[in-house]
């Protein structure tokens, strides 16, 4: 009896060897078919990381120059401080960053120079940025070292890609002149010396009230107030 069961142990056997063949196979290709996917997948997070940053980087620049045109370009002495004025939602974390705990490399400015920041009329003169604390906060950075995919405004490292508060004033285009448009150079209001023909009544307006180049008063032929003869 038991000589009849000796060829199905057989096939039982050859039978599972074949799945476990089977299954390693199948493993290995797995295997490899990650291994191709996973550069890919890695790149595609950590573009997503860089664009998360710049949009929390942006946040910061904002809220600071917010802070600047609030308090007559005063610069803001901690984030904590951004917040308490409503300025900045929360204190963000840098995606980028290589510590646990996820923090912003702070940028100061350093008035070192004469000339101006980047060459820009209105920047701060001679000023670089650092991260010493010098004065108030004028923008953030990212503590990572690494080469980024994306090149940033010229940068190809992301502690150089630099948040600053100021570079949002540039954007928006050098201020104008006074109010009113006045000062030299003539405006409606402001323009020209005061001393001018005016044309309306023939005189000078603003010039000498005796009269104007042939002796005749602009007022009337009494003299500068028409009441009686010239002084």
């Amino acid at each position: 009896m038991s000589n009849y069961n000796i060829p199905m142990n057989l096939a039982a056997k050859a039978s599972t060897g074949y799945a476990m063949a089977g299954l390693l196979v199948a493993m290995s290709v797995m295997a490899i078919l990650l291994s191709a996917a996973l550069p890919a997948w890695s790149h595609m997070i950590r573009r997503e990381k860089e664009e998360e940053l710049i949009f929390r980087g942006n946040q910061y620049a904002r809220a600071i120059n917010q802070y600047q045109r609030k308090f007559a370009n005063a610069s803001p002495a901690s984030i904590n401080l951004l917040i308490e004025q409503r300025l900045l939602r929360k204190k963000f974390k840098d995606p980028m960053s290589p510590n646990e705990d996820g923090e912003f490399q702070l940028l100061y400015l350093n008035n070192e120079g004469t000339s101006s920041r980047g060459g820009a009329p209105g920047a701060a003169i001679g000023s670089s940025l650092g991260t010493k604390p010098t004065g108030g906060i004028v923008g953030v950075t990212s503590k990572n070292t690494g080469q980024s995919i994306r090149i940033y405004k010229d940068k190809t490292h992301y502690n150089e890609w630099q948040f600053v508060g100021m570079d949002q004033s540039t954007q928006a285009g050098p201020g104008g002149g006074g109010a009113g448009g006045g000062g030299a150079g003539g405006g409606p209001r402001g323009g020209g010396s005061r001393g001018s023909i005016d044309p309306r009544r023939g005189g000078s307006r603003g010039g000498d009230p005796r009269g104007d180049a042939d002796g005749n008063s602009p007022r009337g032929p009494g003299g500068p107030r028409g009441a009686g003869p010239g002084r």
